[in-house]
Formats: structure tokens, C-alpha cells, sequence
């Protein structure tokens, strides 16, 4: 009888082990399946919609390396995330910027992860006043000096205003970390957190340090038809714990009657691309510092610095206009995960001022080598004619037509699109190319891709048949011709 009943037995159990095995992927899927939060991985706009794109939709942000670790309900759409140790306890904790459906109102939402399971709780939800998703900056700064990490967000809102927060991190009774607004500004002009020097001692942890002061710039209203400015300075006061006004001061400047600024006063952004268009620089700000160059393409959207030993090219998302300005999104186009907020505003008619703000996780400073006023390399106003007439757009024109080209020599030169190719009776190189209009003369610039070569430029004559590229270098004073041989090329017809 034990013989047989043990044989039953392991036919039952060997029967239940080929049913298993057999329906294993319908059991599999019959589960219930955890459900993930959404995250929107955009498209990339196309080159008219990005130079004016002042919209807010929420699927425009490319953040595709971040991921949300809070959960977010169904009607939550995922924009961006940034990490850091809200609590102190050791964790990575996430604070995710997300959009809600029929509210146009960016939200941050923080979260802490649980160290016994690692899974993260919602905080309390701010509602920041920044409505479009590209504009949105926000990161952790020791701001008031305390060692406090507080979070500081900016952005545009719908009426194209900049706006700065800050909230300071309040521990509640129950033990979640909870944010508390200490300062609010609004700005139809720049704001500026004003980095002050700390002692040794703040960064051993041993003491408090200076608290940043808040720059706004704005226009002044009794002042329509000039470029004056009114400066409010904010500080931190200890005893209301909060940001207060310190002081006002009116910032006269220069008056411009032109076509140009009434047009920038409208909110004309394609205006103030064509005032843009073309070369400026910074002069050095001290021995042994570099001339800043900027260089900004209004064909391609892109946005060149370069300072005599980098190159970084950036390409722009978004132009939102402002009062005699525009706020620039851009992101570089070698390391698509860095991003600059570039503020471009409008000194003179042949002057532009600088504030940029970079795009990074954690903020160890909020200044920025390329802040400050540049000056037109031309020399001369850009408002009197739109940015590629004349020489320029002849030249365009005649690389269009003929994009290959050869000397007498042997060498030869091809354009296609943003690239080019140059072939000798020894060597080859290739790269990316540009047309600069430098004091009223089309300049072509060769970046070839070994950066050993880094850039070469040519000022460029063309004729029917014929192009010449003379070498020269470029400085304060203009071109100066660099004594290499002039190249001339005659047009290969296909």
C-alpha cells in the first residue's frame, strides 16, 4: 500500500510541474502589473518652431537621461528631476518638476526615499509660477549662509516676466520636509543672485556664512523711449526670515530713436534676431585673461562661444522676447545633457549685456565667466539693414550654387549643409563651416574636427566663377591678414 500511494503522489506532483511549466507566460501576465509613471520623451522641434517657441507644452522638454523616482499620478506629465539629500539622512532624495492636465502651472514635487525600503513619499507640491517648460531652471543652494539647502527655481511665465523664487526646507511635526517661500520676484528684466566671498571656516562647517543678495533689473516706466533701468537690490533679514527690498536705484541709459526699439518694445523676435546676427566680443577683464567671443547664427540657431582657446556651440530650443531682449534655451550640441538659460539684452545699438545661467544638478556657484557686455564687431549698428543682405547672402548664394570648388593647384573644397570637406595632394581634413559677416565683409569659418586645427578663418570674394579665400584672424580691431596665401578656387560644375 505504501508503494502505491507514494507512486500516486509522484504522479500528481510530476503532473503539476508539466501544467505549470506549460501555462507559465499565461500565469505570468495574468498578474497584476505595477503601474509606472509617464514620461514624455519629446520630438525635436523643427528650426521655425524652436526660434519662437514661447509655448508651454509640457512633451517639449528633453530630459531623457532622468528619470522619476516619485510616483506621479495619471494626470502628472514628467519634465525633469534633479537629486539631492533633502534630509540629511545619507539618501539620494528627488525633487521632479512635473505639469498637470488643464493647468498651465509648473509644479515641484519633492520626494524622500525610505532607507529601510528605498521607495519614495511625496512631499507637499509647489506650484511655481513658471509656464513655459523650457525656460524652467531650478536647483539646491546654501543661499542665507546657514548650511540650509534651499531650493531656488526660475523661469518664464506667461506673460514672458522672469521670475525667482526661493523656499526654504521646514521639518513637520509628522516628520516630512516641507518648503516655505522666502522670496518672490517678478522681472520684466534679469535676475541675479549675487555671489559674496565665504570665509574657510563656513565651507569646514564651523560657522554661518554671508547670506546672496537678489538683483532684479527692470524698465522704467517713466522712461518708455530710452534703455533706462531701475535696480532693486533684496537681502536676506534674519529677524522676518525672509528676503526684503534694500534699496532702488535707477540706472540711467542710453536713448535710441530707431525703428529697431520700438519694434523690440512690441515683442518683435525676429527683429531682435536681426539685431542679433553676427560677431561680438568682450573685451579681457583683466591681464592675462581672454577675449570672449559670441557669435550668433540666425540661419541655424546657433549660439558660438568662444574665448581664443574653447569653442562651444549651443543650439537654441526657445526665444521668448522681452523688454528689449530675448531669454534664450539652448542646449550644446556636443553634450545634448548640458543646458544654458542665456539672457540677452539690448545696451546700445551696437551693444548687447550678458547674463547666463547654466543648467546643472547641483549649484556650486551661480556666476558665469561669460556675464558682462559685448559690442559688435562690425562697428556699426545693425539696425540700419537686416543681417545677411549684400556680400553675405551673395556669398550664400553662390555656395549653393556651386558647392564644390578647386584651385590650380590641386586642392579642393566642398560644402554640404553645416559640413565641408577640404582634399590636398598630401592631407584631408573635414568639418563644420560658417559665414560671419565681420565689418561688413563675409567671413567663412573652417572648424575641422581634429581639435589641433581648431578654427580658420577666411575673409571670402566671390565672382561668377571664381571664390577667394583669404587667410586672417580676428580681433578688437577687426581682420588683420595673417600673411598665408590667398586660395583661389574655381567652380567644379557637377
Amino acid at each position: 500500500m505504501k508503494r502505491l500511494f507514494f507512486g500516486i503522489l509522484a504522479a500528481l506532483l510530476a503532473g503539476a510541474f508539466v501544467w505549470l511549466f506549460v501555462n507559465r507566460q499565461t500565469l505570468s501576465s495574468s498578474g497584476s502589473t505595477r503601474q509606472q509613471p509617464r514620461t514624455v520623451i519629446p520630438a525635436t522641434p523643427s528650426s521655425s518652431t524652436r526660434a519662437e517657441d514661447t509655448a508651454d507644452a509640457a512633451t517639449s522638454y528633453d530630459e531623457s537621461k532622468v528619470q522619476p523616482l516619485i510616483p506621479l499620478s495619471n494626470d502628472e506629465t514628467f519634465l525633469q528631476a534633479i537629486t539631492a539629500d533633502l534630509n540629511h539622512d545619507g539618501l539620494s532624495d528627488q525633487i521632479c518638476a512635473v505639469k498637470n492636465v488643464g493647468d498651465s502651472a509648473i509644479y515641484l514635487v519633492p520626494g524622500i526615499q525610505n532607507p529601510a525600503t528605498g521607495e519614495y513619499s511625496r512631499g507637499t507640491s509647489i506650484k511655481t509660477g513658471v509656464t513655459q517648460s523650457r525656460t524652467l531652471l531650478f536647483y539646491i543652494i546654501d543661499i542665507i549662509g546657514d548650511h540650509s539647502d534651499a531650493l531656488v527655481y526660475t523661469g518664464m511665465t506667461a506673460d514672458n516676466m522672469q521670475l525667482l523664487s526661493v523656499y526654504l526646507p521646514q521639518t513637520a511635526l509628522d516628520g516630512k520636509i516641507e518648503y516655505q517661500a522666502v522670496a518672490d520676484l517678478r522681472s520684466d528684466g534679469p535676475i541675479t543672485i549675487k555671489e559674496v566671498a565665504r570665509f574657510d571656516a563656513y565651507d569646514l562647517g564651523l560657522t554661518a556664512g554671508e547670506s546672496f543678495p537678489i538683483v532684479t533689473y527692470s524698465s522704467d516706466p517713466e522712461s518708455p523711449q530710452t534703455l533706462d533701468q531701475i535696480q532693486r537690490t533684496y537681502e536676506w533679514n534674519k529677524t522676518l526670515k525672509r528676503y526684503q527690498q534694500s534699496s532702488e536705484t535707477r540706472i540711467a541709459g542710453k536713448k535710441i530713436e530707431s525703428t529697431l526699439l520700438r519694434q523690440l518694445q512690441g515683442g518683435d523676435v525676429n527683429s531682435f534676431k536681426r539685431f542679433l546676427n553676427g560677431l561680438w566680443y568682450r573685451a579681457p577683464s583683466g591681464a592675462g585673461q581672454p577675449t570672449r567671443y559670441l557669435f550668433y547664427d540666425s540661419t541655424t540657431d546657433e549660439f558660438i562661444f568662444n574665448n581664443d582657446v574653447t569653442e562651444e556651440v549651443y543650439q537654441i530650443e526657445s526665444m521668448v522676447s522681452r523688454h528689449y531682449g530675448v531669454y534664450l534655451t539652448t542646449r550644446n550640441k556636443s553634450i545634448s545633457s548640458i543646458r544654458r538659460l542665456i539672457d540677452v539684452e539690448m545696451s546700445a545699438a551696437d551693444e548687447i549685456r550678458i547674463k547666463v545661467q547654466e543648467d546643472v544638478q547641483l549649484k556650486i556657484g551661480v556666476a558665469s565667466d561669460w556675464d558682462g557686455n559685448y559690442r559688435k564687431m562690425t562697428g556699426t549698428p545693425a539696425a540700419q539693414a537686416d543681417a545677411g543682405d549684400g556680400a553675405v547672402t551673395a556669398l550664400r548664394d553662390r555656395i549653393a550654387a556651386s558647392p564644390k570648388w578647386k584651385t590650380a593647384d590641386g586642392i579642393e573644397l566642398s560644402f554640404a549643409q553645416s559640413e565641408y570637406v577640404m582634399t590636398g595632394p598630401t592631407a584631408a581634413e573635414s568639418g563644420v563651416w560658417a559665414i560671419l559677416e565681420i565689418q561688413d565683409s563675409p567671413v567663412i569659418q573652417l572648424k575641422a574636427k581634429d581639435t589641433k586645427k581648431g578654427s580658420r578663418f577666411y575673409r571670402a570674394q566671390t565672382t561668377k566663377t571664381g571664390l577667394s579665400l583669404e587667410p586672417v584672424s580676428i580681433s578688437m580691431n577687426g581682420l588683420l591678414a595673417t600673411g598665408e596665401s590667398r586660395m583661389d578656387f574655381t567652380a567644379v560644375t557637377p
